[in-house]
């Protein structure tokens, strides 16, 4: 697979942060951010970004996500939400994001609005029934943690965006 990235991670984020509604906790942001990446390699057999994705007990998760949002925080590019609910943490941008291609703006935007409906465990649910989820656990004999091969997401028909328009039909 072509590893040549079309949008850095920070950009996705702020993506997503920008076109969904408030109140964005990190698991459901890491969720999106999978799902939007391994849609578009399962419709353009090239990954969208350069990160890495973890398979953990709650799903695929971006590798070193905490380290991406702290420096995010630490650049004002987003901000944590005073009015989160307690004990979790919510994000909010700062700024908003380039401008990203018309073609793969209105990819992203498609996928995203079938996914930012879905709560958390919804989201947690469906990532679990993915091919490239479960083989990268099973190849790690169930221990969590292992880095998710991109090219698996050739396998996960589910995530064509033809089932998108007709799941909305």
């Amino acid at each position: 697979m072509n590893n040549k990235e079309i949008i850095d991670i920070e950009e996705l984020i702020l993506f997503i942060l920008e076109h969904s509604r408030p109140n964005m906790g990190i698991k459901k942001l890491n969720k999106l951010a999978y799902f939007l990446e391994f849609s578009y390699i399962f419709e353009f057999q090239k990954p969208l970004t350069n990160v890495e994705y973890a398979a953990i007990n709650m799903g695929p998760v971006l590798n070193d996500y905490k380290d991406i949002i702290k420096k995010m925080l630490k650049k004002r590019k987003i901000y944590k939400n005073a009015e989160a609910d307690e004990g979790l943490e919510d994000y909010l941008p700062l700024k908003k994001p380039n401008k990203l291609d018309t073609n793969l703006a209105a990819f992203l935007q498609q996928v995203l609005e079938r996914y930012e409906k879905l709560s958390p465990k919804q989201l947690e649910d469906l990532s679990h029934g993915l091919d490239s989820y479960n083989i990268t656990v099973h190849e790690n004999k169930k221990k969590m943690g292992g880095t998710i091969d991109k090219d698996l997401g050739l396998l996960d028909y589910s995530l064509a965006v033809d089932d998108l328009e007709n799941a909305d039909a």
